[in-house]
């Protein structure tokens, strides 16, 4: 009996591995179409596992949405890595969060998530403030930020650039970023 067990345990630590993933790509599908609140069962059912399965890979909502911010988070590292070389990565992925959160509909999902006081969304803010310090010091370096600019500021700097984009109605929401990009750049004020 033993022996069995042996036998079968490799194969279904990967059938278990690929369960779970499929759970993190359906809260991911699912948190980007209709919001963190998206009921469990339906998460369960679009990665084809039962209630249980999910239970056993994520003790909670939060637990599973932890895995859902580190996907984006990683997806973004990768895209920074890609602009190491480049003074102005800081910016390019200042654009790029803000295109990602206006066409997923992250805007209105992105408040209910602050307000519940989440751990994932403090991490998301830390892992974004950790993945954007190198650029940003690099960006400073090269004038295109201003030196009192901190890593603090960096939420606030995507919500405004994001909120930008929503002028576009969807039409061009990639320009509508760069125009916001540009105004925060350059400030309201007379010089």
């Amino acid at each position: 009996m033993d022996v069995a067990v042996t036998t079968r345990t490799t194969p279904l630590r990967r059938d278990a591995e690929a369960r779970r993933e499929r759970v993190i790509r359906a809260a991911v599908e699912l948190y980007a179409t209709d919001g963190f609140n998206v009921p469990l069962e339906r998460i369960a059912d679009r990665a084809g596992v039962s209630r249980p399965t999910l239970y056993r890979n994520f003790a909670d909502r939060e637990a599973l949405t932890a895995a859902v911010v580190q996907v984006h988070l990683d997806e973004l590292a990768a895209q920074v890595s890609r602009w190491a070389d480049r003074d102005d990565a800081f910016l390019l992925t200042l654009s790029l969060i803000a295109v990602k959160a206006v066409r997923s509909g992250g805007m209105e999902k992105i408040i209910p998530l602050h307000r519940q006081d989440s751990t994932s969304s403090a991490r998301f803010t830390h892992g974004i403030r950790q993945m954007l310090a190198e650029p940003l010091a690099r960006a400073k370096a090269a004038g295109l930020v201003r030196e009192d600019f901190t890593i603090a500021d960096i939420q606030r700097a995507i919500l405004m650039v994001a909120g930008g984009g929503l002028a576009s109605y969807g039409d061009d929401v990639q320009g509508s970023i760069d125009a916001a990009l540009a105004m925060l750049l350059r400030g309201v004020s007379p010089r």
